[in-house]
């Protein structure tokens, strides 16, 4: 208890005394089921990213890590509460997901994803179906995939903006964890992916989302930023230059989130500074 409220706040005091939010800050606490702690204050729309910034830069000595969303604590572990794959977050559940090897899975969703697609053309009975096979193999190869994005135009620096009226305040929370991609495991109903299209014996899970943000983390400094049930944002802070880098890139966020299209338009956001996914 005692802990709760040194952390607390440490969260009111520094946000105000950095004018972070207008006016004075009040924090929320509450503890899940599996008894996480979270903190959390309301914060203006526009203002969301300058606080998140400002908290991820310190996290490693607060050792708080913070995440937009639209709940607030008590709400968030309400929302935790149940049975199925996306509620029940634990501690447990996040030393399982991390003893995965990101590639390894990776390469089970690329192979299940792919499964979908063809498992109609399987075995092929023509040569339309081979070639059905093949232009959705071609979506998995990177270097395939970089010759149509050299080909395309250069992208905007603009990510798409977050749904949402102006004026709706949203909730900075914060948890105890090393970095923001251990949140999935932690609240696995901020990221509900029901609709991910891989084949019907291989769905995405909260374990998934642990290594595929973890590996992003490493590789482009991906940091889990907001998520709001079916929406994720990333801010990214190396995202990948060379065009083969950025199809692997892009491959992989059409791998782990179908609805962006097409690897080839997914290149697009794989070169900016934020990354946004949807599964609805």
């Amino acid at each position: 208890m005692e802990e709760r409220a040194d952390a607390a706040g440490l969260l009111a005091r520094e946000s105000e005394a950095n004018l972070l939010v207008p006016g004075p800050v009040i924090v929320e606490s509450a503890v899940s089921a599996s008894g996480i702690a979270v903190h959390g204050f309301r914060v203006e729309r526009r203002s969301v990213r300058t606080a998140w910034t400002w908290w991820q830069e310190r996290k490693d000595r607060t050792g708080l890590v913070p995440f937009g969303t639209t709940l607030g604590p008590h709400a968030l572990v309400e929302h935790d509460r149940g049975q199925d794959a996306w509620s029940g977050g634990s501690r447990a559940l996040l030393d399982s997901a991390l003893r995965a090897e990101p590639s390894a899975v990776m390469a089970e969703l690329q192979a299940s994803l792919l499964r979908e697609m063809t498992d109609v053309y399987l075995p092929p009975q023509n040569e339309d179906d081979r070639k059905e096979i093949e232009e959705c193999e071609r979506l998995f190869d990177p270097e395939a995939v970089a010759a149509e994005i050299v080909a395309r135009p250069e992208p905007g620096p603009e990510a798409p903006e977050r749904k949402g009226a102006a004026d709706e305040p949203l909730w900075l929370n914060f948890v105890e964890a090393k970095a923001g991609y251990e949140i999935p495991a932690l609240f696995p109903g901020l990221v509900r992916t029901p609709n991910w299209s891989g084949y019907q014996d291989r769905g995405l899970l909260p374990g998934d989302h642990v290594a595929v943000l973890r590996h992003w983390s490493d590789r482009y400094g991906a940091e889990f930023c907001f998520a709001d049930s079916s929406t994720l944002e990333l801010a990214v802070s190396r995202p990948p230059r060379s065009p083969l880098e950025i199809a692997r890139a892009a491959v992989e966020q059409y791998v782990y989130c179908p609805d962006l299209g097409d690897p080839v338009i997914a290149g697009d956001q794989a070169r900016r500074p934020v990354w946004t996914f949807w599964w609805d």
